[in-house]
């Protein structure tokens, strides 16, 4: 981003970069920040039948892989998830046009059957989606309403909660705008059964807004519902009995509705239980202060009234320590003392994260001390919650334990994961260990001359205030989500210009333009080069020297262009024809592929100068222009300059980069003697090796024996400082990232680092177990800070160590 900022930074004084170097603990979470991976599976409801687990909940990312794709493929919008433990099957299925959710889940005949909400045609609906429950793939279309997927729409705001399915009705519980909602369908064909309440459906009036949470069909075909209600300000639990034909049953409560409150404030319910003497537990969490929000039990009666032998009241808070405690499941099991016990779980919240919340309660509503009786976990640092739990199955590599739990694992936003693991904490990830499943590093960071930092991650584009907190006015909250991103440069007025993957192809791209808040401009245009085609855009960069774009191009099959080039744009999207002496356009290097995609790593451009490098069987050939693509006669011979050069399989040449006078930097990663090293070569304004840098001309890192080090990134600042960023690697030590800074001289800045030597490494500098493995990219910001993204390293409790996507910034 120099070619921003050189103006600015060249009147700032030197001794400013004395101050860089040392993370800065304002940035973000605490001291880093971390990028958000948007490829998730999120469990929200489970149901246990027949030995195996079926799961419900939601994924984001891709949806398939197989032709013919699904229109909203490369929406990246949320989508039912569906997972069969016993097949270890998955499938995420998108339903309707704008993302969805599954709620619930319910094992039938050989299929399943997941009740949420999508959102479609910019409404939030009631959805169900079938599905062939051993091998989590669509029946044959037409078997369940036309493609196996229900959506019912009511009001602008409806979602299903809950489900239940008996004599091949299938039962759906939530809501419909401010009222709950029962919707009951064939199970043969999808639709609506008239026979119920002559409509298909039942509204329910309770309190001035409701929603059901779970639904059950009694063995006499009543039905039991329960949830949240709101009367006046606050929301109380809530709980119905019904007829068959949908009535209240008035034996029941009040006219066959009972509602509790607990000190007068917000209480949501969560879960219920049905007790086999026919009372019932009541689940979730109450507000007990305005600071304070505590796990909730109530029981009640088979009559509804409160039953005053748990706790005296029939109701019991409990609080776990910590400013919010709430329950998401319970159950009523004999625990192995042979003691009927109840299970509560869910999670508990200190700070800003969510903790891992179980505890058992004897039958009058006390809490069990048993040391084993209660867990509260962290266990990636970020949000961890139970959602669910099962008896009588067994914990992935754990001989034993009461109740196998489940729920779900953020590792610091990186990835949300279902978790798996007994009572006694013996803990097992499926169906992959956290963040560690194909880890990818950030790829890109450019900071805009406000501050605002955008990265690109897993081809996805975020943007970040200058304090490190995600900019949730860009984008899907924060997130650029419509379609893959490989490329991008900022533009003026806050727009940006992104080069991107078309949809079903791996190779072909096109460019496209956003606005600030991160949304496609579709009625702008970038005009196809003469001779070539957009799809084979490779990217583009911005010069505000110029108010020009520059754009690379593979043109794969023209007989007239050379494969790549380098053409110009004006910012209406139209081509400069003036580029190039009215060439219109450079010939550059192209990678070793068939398609000759622009290898960036032997080009740069910068405020002032375009460079290029390529290596024949003897020579490094430099080539220098200037911004309208003439060559610079004073560099070498007429633009070029050529170098004496000998190809070893020990020479591994990793960027060619400018300074801001125009030096030529050459950095190459060598092996000798099984040690790895990086090596910068300088080369001056007019083409010649500058031997009083390093030493004769050449700058060269290593990190001792039995050791390598690898390259990632440069950057150069304004007074010609280089950055280098990358990954120290040695035999027994672990790997870790670094920037090191260097002065025009090749030698190390001791002005910067936190130990004065010119390193950073969060590793060495007392952060062991928190720290970059790799140091990818890095940004300058207009004040001098540095913004690295990379790979990092957590170790946590005992020996779980995750591998996180981050930020952080240095001062």
């Amino acid at each position: 981003m120099k070619k921003y900022l050189n103006t600015l930074l060249f009147t700032l004084p030197l001794l400013a970069f004395s101050q860089q170097g040392i993370l800065d603990s304002n940035f973000g979470l605490g001291e880093y920040n971390y990028v958000e991976n948007e490829f998730k599976s999120i469990l929200s409801a489970i149901n246990y039948d027949n030995d195996t687990l079926y799961i419900a909940g939601y994924s984001v990312g891709k949806t398939d892989n197989s032709p013919p794709f699904p229109e909203d493929m490369f929406s990246n919008k949320d989508s039912f998830f569906f997972y069969n433990s016993a097949s270890h099957k998955t499938l995420s299925i998108p339903v309707g046009d704008n993302g969805s959710r599954a709620n619930s889940i319910k094992h039938y005949g050989s299929n399943v059957y997941l009740a949420g909400y999508a959102n479609d045609k910019n409404n939030k609906n009631i959805a169900i989606v079938k599905l062939v429950a051993k091998n989590a793939t669509l029946p044959v279309l037409g078997t369940f309403s036309r493609d196996n997927k229900v959506i019912t729409d009511f009001t602008n705001d409806d979602a299903a909660n809950a489900i239940d399915i008996k004599d091949n009705k299938i039962w759906i519980g939530g809501r419909a705008g401010d009222k709950s909602v029962i919707v009951r369908y064939n199970i043969s064909d999808g639709y609506t059964d008239k026979t119920f309440n002559q409509k298909g459906f039942v509204f329910y009036t309770i309190g001035t807004k409701s929603e059901i949470k779970t639904l059950k069909i009694l063995s006499d075909n009543k039905i039991m519902i329960s949830g949240t209600a709101k009367n006046g300000s606050n929301t109380d639990f809530f709980i119905a009995k019904l007829n068959a034909d949908g009535s209240y049953d008035n034996t029941f409560g009040i006219n066959g509705i009972k509602t509790i409150d607990f000190y007068g404030q917000n209480d949501q319910l969560n879960s219920i239980k049905i007790l086999d003497n026919g009372k019932v537990l009541l689940a979730g969490y109450c507000t007990k202060t305005a600071t304070n929000i505590d796990a909730a039990i109530v029981r009640l009666n088979a009559d509804g009234s409160l039953d005053t032998s748990f706790n005296g009241t029939g109701k019991v808070s409990f609080d776990a320590g910590t400013k919010e405690d709430v329950i998401n499941y319970i159950d009523v099991k004999i625990n192995n003392y042979n003691e009927e016990t109840i299970y509560a779980l869910g999670y508990k919240k200190s700070t800003s994260y969510k903790d891992v919340f179980y505890q058992q309660f004897y039958t009058d509503g006390n809490p069990n001390p048993h040391p084993y009786a209660g867990v509260i976990h962290n266990i990636s640092f970020y949000d961890d919650y139970l959602v669910a739990g099962a008896f009588g199955i067994l914990p992935l590599g754990n001989s034993g334990g009461e109740i196998t739990m489940l729920g779900n694992r953020f590792c610091r936003e990186t990835m949300g994961r279902y978790i798996q693991f007994g009572s006694t904490q013996n803990i097992s990830v499926s169906p992959s260990t956290c963040g560690q499943a194909n880890p990818r590093s950030v790829s890109d960071v450019k900071i805009r001359q406000d501050g605002k930092i955008y990265v690109l991650y897993q081809k996805q584009l975020k943007r970040y205030l200058n304090n490190g907190i995600l900019d949730t006015s860009f984008g899907n909250n924060g997130t650029f989500t419509d379609i893959d991103i490989s490329r991008f440069d900022l533009l003026p007025n806050n727009r940006i210009v992104a080069n991107v993957t078309r949809p079903g192809t791996a190779t072909q791209s096109y460019n496209i333009m956003l606005n600030d808040s991160g949304m496609i401009i579709y009625n702008f245009e970038f005009k196809d080069f003469q001779g070539a085609n957009q799809m084979y855009i490779n990217g583009m960069n911005y010069s505000a020297v110029k108010n020009k774009i520059y754009a690379y191009y593979s043109t794969p099959y023209s007989t007239q262009l050379p494969n790549p080039l380098l053409c110009r744009y004006n910012l209406d999207g139209s081509i400069d024809t003036s580029f190039a002496n009215n060439n219109q356009y450079l010939p550059i290097i192209g990678s070793s592929s068939s398609s000759a995609d622009v290898d960036f790593t032997k080009i740069d451009l910068t405020s002032q100068r375009i460079v290029t490098v390529d290596f024949t069987t003897d020579k490094k050939i430099i080539k220098l222009y200037d911004l309208e693509g003439i060559p610079v006669m004073n560099f070498g011979n007429n633009g070029i300059v050529e170098v004496s050069y000998t190809p070893s399989n020990g020479n591994l040449f990793k960027k060619i980069v400018l300074d801001n006078t125009n030096n030529v930097y050459l950095i190459t990663e060598k092996t000798e003697n099984f040690t790895q090293r990086i090596e910068i070569e300088k080369y001056n304004s007019s083409g010649v090796l500058d031997v009083t840098y390093g030493s004769n001309g050449i700058f060269s890192y290593s990190y001792g024996t039995d050791s390598n080090v690898y390259f990632f990134d440069v950057k150069v600042q304004s007074d010609d400082k280089i950055l280098i960023s990358g990954k120290r690697t040695k035999q027994g030590i672990s790997d870790h990232g670094f920037v090191f800074r260097l002065n025009g001289t090749g030698s190390f800045d001791t002005t910067f680092g936190a130990q004065n030597n010119g390193f950073f490494s969060d590793m060495e500098d007392n952060n062991p177990n928190d720290f970059f493995e790799i140091v990818g990219r890095m940004g300058l910001t207009s004040d001098n800070k540095i913004i690295i993204g990379g790979f990092n390293k957590t170790r946590g409790p005992g020996s779980t160590i995750t591998y996180n996507a981050k930020i952080k910034k240095l001062n």
